[in-house]
Parts: structure tokens; C-alpha cells; sequence
């Protein structure tokens, strides 16, 4: 999920996104998310729970969508940390979104040019043994960690689907938006 709002000046009606939500007008075209920042929230409605300091954190499983986390797959289910389970999940997001592409036909999502940085974090995020994976703020550090020591034409570079290209056109616009973004002092990848 993702909060747009922020890439707007007037925000778009939901079933009808060209038009303003109030319907006064169209909505103007909008900003880059490289110019404009925006927040993404990976959220799993009716499974999100509360713990304390001192609470146990064991659940029964399996919840959520992914059917391929290893401790869903335990005879009798037995209970399990969700925090490891979120760290798999996410990893798995990544991995079949970016990095090989899902097994899952009705997905149809394809691995992703220009990843392949992050494929040793993501690896050990979907770890089988839930105590080898890392928390969740050990995943943001490497993350950052990883990020800071790319070059910025690196962090710039089109995504691209593996065996595809942009094509010459596509190819010299990305690059001159970006040589506009560089000029104007815009992280290649921006902080909301």
C-alpha cells in the first residue's frame, strides 16, 4: 500500500482516477515519486497484532497469504515467533517480484534487470530456519548499509524485465530525466 497523497495537489476520484475525488475538475498529471517522496506499507489486514515487552509471541500458523513460509509447512503446526514469518514474507515479496519472478502463473510477475545487490539480504530473509533469519531492523540496516555503497548511476539505472529493453527512445529519456534529477541535487533515491 502507499500513501500517494503527497504526488497530487488534488487527490484522484477511486473509481474514476482521472477526474478530482470531489469531481470539479481533472487531476493534474503527477509528480515523480523521485521528486516527491512517498511512503509504502507492506499491511496484512485482520493479521496485525499488538504485543508487549513481556508478551509471548507465539502464534498458531499458518495466516497471511503466502503459503510458502517453512513454518506453515510443520506437521500439526506447531506455534511460531510471527516476527521471523514477516521477515520471510517480505523477503519473499522481494524475491518474486524483483529478483526470479513468481512460480505463480496468475502473477505473471517476471524477475527484474539491475537487483541483484540485494539477492544475499533477500537469500537469508527467506532463510528456512526461522532463528538463521535476521529481524526486521537488521534487514533495514544491511538495507542501508547496501544502498549507501552503490554509486549513484547505479541507484539511477532503469528497471528493467530481464530480456527486455526500453528501447532507444526509452533508453536516452530515462537517462536525460536523470542527468535533470543529478543536476537539481535529487537523491537517486529519495527518503519520505
Amino acid at each position: 500500500m502507499a500513501d500517494y497523497a503527497p504526488l497530487y495537489s488534488h487527490p484522484p476520484h477511486p473509481i474514476n482516477n482521472r477526474r478530482r475525488r470531489d469531481y470539479r475538475g481533472y487531476v493534474a498529471p503527477p509528480v515523480s515519486r523521485t521528486v516527491t517522496p512517498i511512503k509504502y506499507y507492506f499491511i496484512d489486514f485482520d493479521l496485525s497484532e499488538v504485543f508487549g515487552p513481556n508478551d509471548v509471541r507465539l502464534r498458531i500458523p499458518p495466516w497471511g497469504g503466502d503459503r510458502t513460509v517453512p513454518e506453515h509447512k510443520l506437521p500439526y503446526d506447531p506455534p511460531c515467533d510471527p516476527f521471523p514469518v514477516d521477515v520471510y514474507c517480505l523477503g519473499n515479496v522481494i524475491r518474486q517480484g524483483f529478483l526470479d519472478g513468481s512460480p505463480n502463473r496468475l502473477l505473471n510477475l517476471k524477475p527484474q534487470q539491475g537487483f541483484e545487490f540485494i539477492r544475499e539480504l533477500v537469500s537469508d530473509m527467506v532463510k528456512d530456519n526461522p532463528q538463521e533469519r535476521p529481524t526486521m531492523n537488521q534487514v533495514v540496516a544491511r538495507y542501508d548499509d547496501i544502498i549507501n555503497g552503490l554509486g549513484e548511476w547505479e541507484l539511477r539505472s532503469p528497471v528493467v524485465t530481464v530480456g527486455e529493453s526500453l528501447g532507444i527512445f526509452g533508453f536516452i529519456g530515462h537517462w536525460v530525466k536523470h542527468f535533470v534529477y543529478h543536476l537539481r541535487g535529487i537523491p537517486a533515491i529519495p527518503r519520505a
